[in-house]
C-alpha cells in the first residue's frame, strides 16, 4: 500500500498553513491521524504542508469581502506585486477597450497567466499592437462572488504551466461542495454620490461529496456601473492640475465647432493650410455666429502659450468636456456551475459551465472634420488618405485665387463606442485513485466573443463630395455622410489534458512524489472589420483582421525528493510544441530547508518561455495611429525647431502605423531565481521574506517607430512620405528629395530588448486569541522594487530605473511601466461574537520625474523633465507644458500615496449579515501626474474616487 505524507509536529508547521505551499515526507504510522492532501498553485503534486519551495500569496474569501473590491480588476489592483502596466476598461478609445487584466512584476499582462480551477482561459479576441498586450486574459470574464480563493504564484511558472507564466500564475479557485442558498446585494458610491455601482449575487448548491456522492453548485452575478463624467472628478490634485494644465479653470474645451474656420492653402499645391500669428489675419477666417455666451478669449488661464495662434483670440468655444469620461457606464452579468458525481468508490466526475457577459458603453464628442491629411485605412494595408480641399469657386472657399480647408465639428454626431465580451466555458472530465496512482482527465472548451460598434464615422465616398463642389450645408444634410460600423471577433481554445500522480521509494525524509502529465490544445482566434471599414470606406478608423489556428502539445514530469526529514526538493521540466518552433523544453528546482521548527529557508531555480501570440505569428493584425512623433528629416536636432519649409508639426507628428506578421519570431526566454525565509517565532506570529530576480530576453514587440525614422536610410521600405516636391525640406534653398511629410511607419514583429526586475517581497501574520474578548488578526504584505532593468534592443546599456519614470530617466527608452520602489498595506480584523471590524492601510510610493541619463551618457546634473526650462539643462528638450510644475512640485516626482479603509460586519440576525466598508476614510487625493494630461492622475497606480463607501447584505436561507 502506497505510504501517506504527515505533517512534521512543530510549530511552523501548524502556523504556516494560513499561506501557501510545500511538505516534508515521513513515514505515517498506523497510530497517527490521516493528513488531508492539497494541491497548490505551482505544483501537480498534493502536499500537507502550504508553504513550499516557492512563494505564494493566497487571498481568501473573508479576505475578499474585507476588501472593498467591488469585481476581480479591483481587487487585484490591491496586490503589491502588480505592476502599473494593467490594462482598465474605465474608458474607450484603446485597443483593448473593455477588458481588465493583471500584471505580475510590471512584466505584462502576456507573460502572467490566468487560470480558473487550474486550468487556462482562453484570451480575449484582441490584437492589441502595445507591447505587453498581446496576450488579454479579461478579469471581468471571472465571477467574483463565485470565489473560494486566489493563489498568485509570484515565481517564474512555464515549467509547470507553460507559455504566458513568465511573471507568475494567478489561479481563481471557485467555492466547492457548497450545501444551501444565500444571496446578496450591496451599493457603492463615493462622498459626491459618483462612481455608483449596485451589485446582486445569488449562490445556491446541493449534496454532500463524501455523504451523498454529489454535489453541484451554481452561483449568478450581476452588477451595473454608473457613467462619470471627467468634469465631474474631484478625488484629485483638483487645485495643481487646474493650474498647471488649464483643466476648471475656465469652460474652454475646443474651438472646433459647428462654427468653422476656413485656411487658406500656403502655396499652390502645397496642400499645407497652416497659418502662423504673422499670417492668420489673410490666410484664416473663422465664423463667429456663436451666441455670446458660446465666445471665450482664450490666454494664459486656458495654458494657451503665448506663440500660440489661439493666444488672444475670441473662439467659438466647445464644451468636450460633457463627453469625457473618468469611468464609463458598465454592465457585467456571470453565472457559473460546478458539479461532482461520485461514480465508484475509487472515482467521480466533475464539470464546469460558465458564461460572463460584459457590456462598455462608452460615450465620445461630436465628429470633426480637420484641414490636414487624415490616414485611411484598408484590410490590406494604407488607402489613399483623404484631406479636404476647397478649390477655387467653392462655394465655402472664402478666398478668389487660392484653395481653402475647412475645420468644423458635426456636434450632433455623437462618436460613441461600446464594446461587449461574451465568454462561455465548459468542463468535463473524470478523477480517481487506482494502483496507487491519483489520476485526472479533463476535456476543456472555453470561447470568448466580441462585438465593438462604433457610431458616427465619416463614409469616405459621400464626404469627397465636398472636394468636388458640394456645399457643406448639403453636405452635413446626407443620412449617408456617416456610418456605424461594427468589428467582430472571437477567440477560442479546446483542450484535453490528463494528469496522474503517485509516490514511489524511500528518502530519508519519506516516500518520493511524482507527477506527470500531457496536454493538447488547439487555440483560435478570427478578427472580422466591419465590411465598409475593411474596404477602405470609412476615416480615421483603423483594421484588426486576423483568422487563424494553432495546436500545442505539452508534456510535464515533477518529482518532490524528501531526501531528509527537514530538506527537501522539488524538480520539474515541460516540453512545449508550437508550429513552427523546434521542441521547447524548461527545468526548474526548488529547495526547503527547515533549520528547525521556528525558522526554514527555501529558494528556486527556473527557465522560462513565452511563444509569440497568434496574432503575433498570423498574417494581419492591428492597424494604429501614431502621434508626437519626431521627424529627423524634417526637425532640428532640439526636437523643437522644423527645418526650412516643415512645419511645426512635423516636431511632434501623427502618422499611421502598421504592424507585420512575422512567422520567424522566436518565444521570449526567461531565467527566475528566488530565495527566501521563513520565520515563525511563535505560534502566533510568522515572517515570510522572498527576494526574486526574474529576467527575460528577446522580448516579442513591434518595432520601434523612433528607431525606423532614425533608420530610414539603411530601411526606407519601412517610411512612407509624401512624394509632393513642394513640401520638401530645402537647404540653402534647394528642395531635398525624399523629405515630404511623415505619413506611416511600418513596425513588424521582433524580437528585440530585455526585462530584469530584483526586489523583495514581505509577508507577516500575527494572530491573537483575546479570550472574551474575541480574536485579533494582522497581516503586512509589501513589494520592494530592488531594481527594473530594460534594454529595448539587446546590447542596450541597461539602467536600473526603480522607482523612476522609465523613458524620462534613461532618455533613450521609449517604454516602460512606472516602478514605486514599495508597495504594500497592512490590514487588521477583530472579530468577537456576531461583530467584526477590519482596517487596512494601503502605500503607493512615489515615482522620480527627473532626467538623468541617455543609455551610456550621464548627464553632469540630472534635472527635472517638467517645468521652465533653466541654463543648466543638460538637453534642451523639457516639457514646457507645465511651466509651474517645479515650483508645486519641488522634488520633481509624482508623489507618495497612503490611503486607510475601515469595515463592520454584523452577522448577530438570523441569517442575515450586513457590512460597512468605507475605502479612503481620509480622502486622500490621487496625486498629480503631469504625464496624464486628461485624467491627472496616474490610472495604474492610484484611483480618482475619493472616500468610498459599499454597503452589503447577505442572506443565508434555512
Amino acid at each position: 500500500m502506497a505510504s501517506q505524507f504527515t505533517l512534521k509536529r512543530s510549530v511552523i508547521a501548524v502556523a504556516l498553513t494560513l499561506a501557501s505551499s510545500q511538505v516534508v515526507f515521513a513515514q505515517q504510522t498506523a497510530s497517527e491521524p490521516v493528513v488531508q492532501k492539497i494541491t497548490v498553485t505551482g505544483s501537480n503534486i498534493k502536499r500537507v504542508d502550504k508553504e513550499g519551495t516557492s512563494p505564494i500569496q493566497t487571498i481568501t474569501a473573508k479576505e475578499i469581502a474585507e476588501s472593498g473590491a467591488g469585481n476581480i480588476a479591483e481587487l487585484m489592483k490591491q496586490v503589491p506585486s502588480m505592476g502599473s502596466d494593467i490594462n482598465q476598461d474605465l474608458t474607450g478609445g484603446t485597443f483593448a477597450a473593455g477588458v481588465s487584466t493583471a500584471s505580475l512584476r510590471g512584466l505584462g499582462s502576456t507573460s502572467t497567466l490566468i487560470l480558473l480551477n487550474g486550468r487556462r482561459m482562453t484570451p480575449s479576441a484582441y490584437a492589441d499592437p502595445n507591447n505587453g498586450n498581446s496576450t488579454l486574459y479579461d478579469l471581468n470574464s471571472i465571477p467574483l462572488s463565485a470565489i473560494e480563493r486566489v493563489e498568485i504564484f509570484k515565481d517564474g511558472a512555464s515549467a509547470v504551466y507553460g507559455s504566458d507564466a513568465i511573471g507568475g500564475v494567478i489561479n481563481f479557485i471557485t467555492k466547492r461542495n457548497f450545501r444551501g442558498a444565500e444571496g446578496g446585494v450591496n451599493i457603492a458610491a463615493n462622498d459626491d454620490g459618483k462612481f455608483g455601482r449596485k451589485r446582486a449575487n445569488a449562490t445556491f448548491g446541493m449534496g454532500d461529496f463524501e455523504s451523498n456522492g454529489y454535489n453541484a453548485f451554481f452561483a449568478v452575478d450581476y452588477s451595473k456601473r454608473d457613467r462619470v463624467a471627467r468634469a465631474d472628478v474631484t478625488d484629485i490634485e483638483y487645485d495643481k492640475y487646474l493650474i498647471m494644465n488649464g483643466r476648471y479653470a475656465s469652460p474652454y474645451s475646443s474651438t472646433v465647432s459647428k462654427y468653422p474656420w476656413i485656411y487658406k492653402e500656403t502655396a499652390p499645391g502645397s496642400r499645407n493650410f497652416g497659418v502662423t500669428r504673422a499670417t492668420m489675419a489673410t490666410n484664416l477666417i473663422t465664423d463667429m455666429s456663436c451666441p455670446d455666451s458660446q465666445k471665450l478669449t482664450l490666454g494664459a488661464r486656458e495654458a494657451i502659450a503665448p506663440t500660440s495662434i489661439l493666444f488672444g483670440r475670441t473662439v467659438c468655444n466647445y464644451n468636450a468636456d460633457l463627453y469625457s469620461e473618468a469611468q464609463g457606464e458598465a454592465t457585467d452579468l456571470s453565472m457559473m456551475g460546478v458539479g461532482s458525481l461520485k461514480i465508484t468508490e475509487n472515482v467521480s466526475a466533475f464539470a464546469e459551465v460558465a458564461y460572463t457577459k460584459s457590456e462598455r458603453p462608452y460615450t465620445g464628442a461630436g465628429a470633426t472634420l480637420g484641414t490636414g491629411q487624415t490616414t485611411n485605412f484598408k484590410s490590406t494595408g494604407i488607402a489613399d488618405p483623404f484631406q479636404i480641399i476647397l478649390p477655387i469657386g467653392h462655394p465655402d472657399n472664402p478666398f478668389p485665387t487660392a484653395r481653402a480647408s475647412v475645420s468644423v465639428r458635426l456636434e450632433d454626431k455623437l462618436r460613441t463606442q461600446t464594446t461587449t465580451n461574451e465568454n462561455a466555458r465548459a468542463l468535463a472530465g473524470l478523477k480517481g485513485s487506482n494502483y496507487g496512482f491519483d489520476w485526472e482527465t479533463a476535456v476543456l472548451w472555453n470561447r470568448s466573443e466580441r462585438l465593438q460598434e462604433y457610431d458616427n464615422f465619416f463614409y469616405i465616398p459621400t464626404l469627397k463630395k465636398i472636394n468636388t463642389g458640394t456645399s457643406m450645408a448639403e453636405l452635413f444634410k446626407d443620412p449617408t455622410l456617416t456610418k456605424n460600423v461594427k468589428n467582430n471577433g472571437s477567440a477560442e481554445i479546446m483542450q484535453w489534458d490528463a494528469k496522474a500522480t503517485t509516490e514511489f521509494g524511500k528518502l530519508g525524509g519519506g516516500a518520493i512524489g511524482l507527477a506527470t502529465g500531457v496536454e493538447f490544445r488547439e487555440e483560435r482566434i478570427v478578427l472580422t472589420p466591419d465590411t465598409d471599414l475593411a474596404s477602405g470606406n470609412i476615416l480615421g478608423l483603423s483594421n484588426s483582421v486576423i483568422d487563424g489556428s494553432r495546436k500545442v502539445s505539452s508534456a510535464f514530469i515533477e518529482l518532490r525528493t524528501p531526501f531528509l526529514k527537514n530538506f527537501e526538493m522539488d524538480f520539474a521540466g515541460r516540453f512545449d510544441k508550437y508550429p513552427g518552433i523546434k521542441v521547447n523544453f524548461v527545468p526548474k528546482v526548488g529547495a526547503k530547508w527547515n533549520v528547525n521548527s521556528s525558522l526554514s529557508f527555501r529558494g528556486t531555480y527556473a527557465e522560462g518561455f513565452r511563444a509569440p501570440a497568434l496574432v503575433q505569428v498570423l498574417p494581419g493584425g492591428s492597424q494604429f495611429f501614431l502621434s508626437g512623433l519626431w521627424d529627423p528629416k524634417r526637425c532640428e536636432d532640439d526636437e523643437q525647431t522644423p527645418k526650412p519649409n516643415a512645419t511645426a508639426a512635423d516636431c511632434s507628428k501623427s502618422a499611421s502605423g502598421t504592424g507585420g506578421a512575422n512567422p520567424d519570431l522566436k518565444p521570449e526566454t526567461a531565467k527566475s531565481y528566488s530565495f527566501g525565509l521563513i520565520f515563525s517565532p511563535t505560534r502566533n506570529f510568522d515572517v515570510l521574506v522572498d527576494w526574486y530576480k526574474i529576467r527575460k530576453e528577446g522580448e516579442v514587440m513591434l518595432g520601434s517607430e523612433f528607431q525606423a525614422l532614425k533608420d530610414e536610410d539603411r530601411f526606407p521600405q519601412n517610411i512612407v512620405r509624401d512624394p509632393n516636391p513642394v513640401n520638401w525640406v530645402t537647404k540653402d534653398g534647394v528642395p531635398v528629395p525624399g523629405t515630404g511629410p511623415l505619413l506611416s511607419v511600418k513596425l513588424p514583429w521582433i524580437n528585440q530588448g530585455a526585462t530584469e526586475v530584483t526586489g523583495l517581497d514581505f509577508e507577516m501574520r500575527m494572530r491573537n486569541n483575546l479570550g472574551t474578548w474575541g480574536n485579533l488578526s494582522s497581516t503586512f504584505r509589501g513589494s520592494y522594487q530592488i531594481s527594473y532593468k530594460i534594454a529595448q534592443v539587446l546590447g542596450d546599456i541597461e539602467n536600473n530605473v526603480a522607482g523612476k519614470r522609465p523613458g524620462l530617466y534613461d532618455w533613450n527608452l521609449s517604454s516602460g511601466p512606472d516602478t514605486p520602489r514599495f508597495k504594500g498595506g497592512l490590514s487588521t480584523n477583530w472579530s468577537q461574537g456576531p461583530h467584526s471590524v477590519s482596517g487596512s492601510i494601503a502605500y503607493v510610493g512615489s515615482v522620480s520625474l527627473m532626467r538623468n541619463r541617455d543609455a551610456g551618457t550621464i548627464y553632469p546634473a540630472e534635472f527635472c523633465h517638467y517645468g521652465t526650462r533653466k541654463a543648466t539643462d543638460a538637453v534642451p528638450n523639457r516639457n514646457t507644458s507645465n511651466p509651474r510644475f517645479e515650483e508645486f512640485e519641488e522634488s520633481c516626482k509624482v508623489p507618495d500615496w497612503t490611503t486607510v479603509g475601515l469595515g463592520y460586519t454584523y452577522t448577530g440576525f438570523k441569517n442575515l449579515g450586513l457590512s460597512i466598508n468605507i475605502a479612503n476614510i481620509f480622502d486622500s487625493k490621487a496625486p498629480y501626474d503631469p504625464a496624464y494630461v486628461t485624467s491627472g492622475y496616474n490610472t495604474g497606480l492610484h484611483n480618482n474616487r475619493g472616500r468610498y463607501f459599499t454597503l452589503s447584505a447577505n442572506y443565508k436561507f434555512n
